[in-house]
């Protein structure tokens, strides 16, 4: 949230039971949920929703706790009731539904029983994580620098003189797309299919139901998906290349079993839209901050030395994901009340980031990097694998912005941007800008 937006926030408090326009996806509150989870950590911390059938856990200390106890608080419904699978859940046994609908549900539930990195839990995740983790080596993504530095400049070269340009279309979406595709050794020409697929996986993330027809087509993408993967996979075993999904396939461990084919493909998915959605979020928060408080640009340019824990900074404040959610396993307690055995719970990222509990003047962009870790890419055992790429790709979209552009400015009015409809995914599908080329 930019200054301007903090300005323009409802001065008037809001209430607990407020947390259900957010979940119907209100226009002010999907844009800037932050007073409204003020509110919640100030007066109900641990708040069960009955819209979103789960408890909402707002305070730093209190998401810490959960992350620390995969035993207790599983990861098996962490994309939440809105995702793919809950989605499959709803339709595969409502008789309303048409029956090549419920068919196509049945699919992705049967491909969910097989629970992977984000939705494992131990000792399945260990296995997974230990497997998995060379092929995210630092010395695999130091070497991608020189890649993704030219692809960058490259996307930049193609609208730097026109002096204006749509982030997102032209640079935020392709550059992380483009990175994650090549990592998994994906041709150009595939390129449209893989941004068809990864829309297809987050569609309904943070959202109500879709009509059947466009909950049809996202699963036939979805299936398009694993079917082209397949195929791929068969092909690394045959002749390996060197990519991601070589790796995966051939990842071996002594006294580890390897990882199945349907392990592949559901890690593949993680992959597609962790690799990309959530880096494009970033990328165009990190560039509509620059673009509504100029006087941060001209710093980083004369002071570039702070772009990385600025960086850190916008990853905590604009947390793309602005949740996980969690099963309890058992009957516990968090905070002053008491879960019972099966609820699910909402961990709330984007409020305990801004926890002033944990981060002294929790809403001010440090230049300095702050002692507590924020938690936009989770923690402990679930600590996002692609930290570092997504990292990367943000310091270089960075670096080479402010070094190619200079006056960057909103191409339209602040408030006639809008937000995705999510209450989970936090960021902009549009944003124009205009600018000068630099010399």
């Amino acid at each position: 949230m930019s200054a301007g937006e903090q300005l323009a926030a409802p001065t008037c408090p809001y209430a607990p039971t407020d947390f259900g326009r957010l979940y119907e996806l209100e226009p002010e509150l999907v844009r800037c949920p932050f007073p409204l989870y003020d509110v919640l950590r100030d007066r109900e911390p641990v708040w069960f929703d009955a819209r979103l059938d789960a408890y909402v856990v707002t305070r730093y200390a209190d998401v810490m706790e959960i992350l620390r106890d995969p035993l207790t608080f599983s990861s098996a419904m962490a994309s939440g009731p809105t995702s793919i699978t809950g989605l499959a859940q709803r339709i595969v046994d409502d008789p309303a539904r048409p029956e090549r609908l419920r068919n196509q549900a049945a699919r992705r539930l049967r491909m969910a029983e097989t629970p992977v990195l984000l939705l494992a839990d131990p000792p399945q995740h260990k296995r997974q994580r230990a497997l998995v983790a060379s092929a995210f080596s630092p010395r695999r993504i130091a070497a991608l620098e020189p890649e993704v530095r030219e692809l960058a400049a490259t996307m930049i070269d193609g609208f730097a003189a026109r002096g204006e340009v749509e982030l997102v279309r032209e640079f935020a979406l392709p550059l992380p797309m483009t990175v994650i595709a090549t990592m998994l050794g994906v041709p150009p020409s595939d390129l449209a299919d893989f941004k068809r697929w990864a829309n297809a996986f987050t569609a309904g993330v943070g959202s109500a139901d879709k009509p059947a027809a466009e909950v049809a087509q996202m699963f036939a993408d979805i299936d398009a998906f694993y079917d082209y993967f397949t195929e791929q996979i068969a092909r690394r075993r045959a002749r390996g290349q060197d990519d991601l999904l070589t790796d995966l396939v051939h990842a071996r461990m002594d006294g580890v079993e390897p990882l199945t084919d349907d392990e592949i493909l559901l890690m593949l998915a993680q992959f597609l839209v962790g690799g990309h959605e959530t880096t494009t979020l970033m990328i165009t928060s990190m560039m509509h901050r620059f673009a509504t408080e100029p006087y941060l640009a001209a710093r980083v340019r004369r002071e570039p030395e702070l772009l990385p824990a600025l960086l850190e900074e916008m990853l905590r404040l604009e947390a793309p994901v602005q949740g996980m959610f969690r099963s309890a396993t058992r009957a516990t307690r968090i905070g002053d009340v008491d879960v019972p055995a099966g609820a699910l719970l909402w961990l709330v990222f984007g409020s305990a980031n801004r926890d002033p509990e944990a981060f002294p003047d929790p809403d001010f962009l440090s230049s300095e990097a702050r002692r507590t870790p924020h938690l936009t890419f989770g923690r402990f055992e679930h600590f996002c694998l692609g930290s570092s790429v997504a990292r990367l790709e943000l310091r270089v979209a960075g670096e080479l912005l402010l070094d190619r552009l200079r006056e960057i400015r909103l191409a339209c009015e602040p408030h006639e941007l809008e937000r995705h409809r999510s209450f989970v995914l936090h960021g902009y599908p549009e944003l124009p800008l205009r600018f000068t080329a630099a010399p």
